[in-house]
């Protein structure tokens, strides 16, 4: 934990303009927290910007429902972000997350500060805010409004109970705490509304989702007497189903509802022939751990990478190194990993 709140607010009253941004792939944590922190900052007068290297998924835009995420994607130039005086990381702590984000941050890393709760990190910044027993980085942005005397709003609220929820399972995953619920409870009481929140989050699938999703347990598989469990996409499925690359998003945790299971694993082949490998895990092996073998991170019980193809090779790969962790008994870090 390194949350020097004394520092952290003083750079934030300090600033004037702003840009927030976060990982690629952005998620609701990500996003939510983006857009509850500028609603933060804007209550105090600053001027601010979102920018991602990668545009909002369609699933997730009705969080933003003024437009306010811009992307590099859609057409926002370096030079624009040339004025601002605070760049703000929020919900990851690695270059090769930012995407081309990363470039346009190692031409201003002077001016950033990053904000999250993941285990891994790189040197992103000489300022950090990390708090990695904290369940969602939205908790973190909720404290930054609590602490600079903020009055939550709906505009603030709303997408971070958002994050607050998904980060969480909907508060099912053990990192939910009794104080997860005081928070949840102070942005309901600002007029966030889960119903309508776990609406636009769990009940848009597609029929083209609800294929890849048959496909993807139709294909799963057990080892270890049924307490680890694999599946797999290829980049084929997505597209003989009619989905989109989102619609690939928490499957993995899809499995984790058969009885006895400790561990899933998925591996999603991207368009690029990479591949998106995602761990989840309720047992001895540290899910960040795994992931730092392959160059990714996260939390104990989850964590993702990112590997090279061709796709049957990442599959062997990831598939011995889950054996070796799990007849270990443990983890070993990776040397220089974090």
């Amino acid at each position: 934990m390194r949350l020097d709140w004394a520092s952290l607010l003083e750079i934030l009253q300090q600033s004037t303009r702003v840009v927030l941004t976060s990982h690629v792939r952005p998620d609701c944590d990500a996003l939510g927290s983006e857009l509850g922190m500028a609603a933060i900052l804007e209550s105090l007068g600053k001027h601010v910007r979102i920018v991602n290297a990668q545009a909002t998924p369609p699933n997730l835009k009705w969080i933003d429902p003024q437009g306010k995420i811009e992307s590099l994607a859609t057409g926002v130039k370096p030079a624009d972000l040339s004025d601002r005086d605070l760049v703000i990381v929020l919900d990851t702590s690695a270059w090769a997350q930012l995407g081309a984000m990363g470039d346009v941050l190692k031409k201003m890393r002077d001016k950033v500060v990053v904000i999250d709760h993941h285990v891994s990190e790189d040197n992103l910044s000489d300022r950090w805010f990390k708090d990695t027993t904290a369940e969602a980085t939205s908790r973190i942005v909720s404290e930054i409004a609590q602490r600079l005397r903020v009055t939550l709003t709906e505009s603030i609220a709303t997408p971070l109970f958002a994050a607050l929820a998904t980060d969480t399972g909907w508060f099912r995953f053990p990192s939910t705490t009794a104080e997860t619920f005081r928070i949840a409870a102070r942005l309901v009481d600002a007029h966030a509304s889960p119903p309508a929140i776990y609406c636009e989050i769990c009940e848009q699938d597609s029929i083209a989702r609800l294929h890849l999703i048959g496909r993807t347990l139709c294909g799963a598989t057990v080892s270890h007497d049924g307490k680890i469990i694999t599946s797999s996409l290829r980049s084929s499925d997505i597209k003989e189903t009619g989905a989109v690359p989102s619609d690939t998003e928490d499957l993995v945790n899809l499995t984790l509802a058969v009885k006895g299971t400790q561990m899933a694993v998925i591996l999603i082949e991207q368009s690029d022939g990479r591949i998106k490998v995602s761990f989840r895990s309720r047992s001895h092996v540290d899910a960040s751990e795994l992931a730092a073998r392959f160059g990714g991170g996260g939390h104990k019980a989850a964590a993702g990478a990112i590997l090279d193809g061709p796709f049957e090779s990442a599959c062997e790969r990831v598939a011995v190194a889950v054996d070796q962790c799990w007849q270990n008994g443990l983890v070993v870090p990776v040397p220089g990993a974090k």
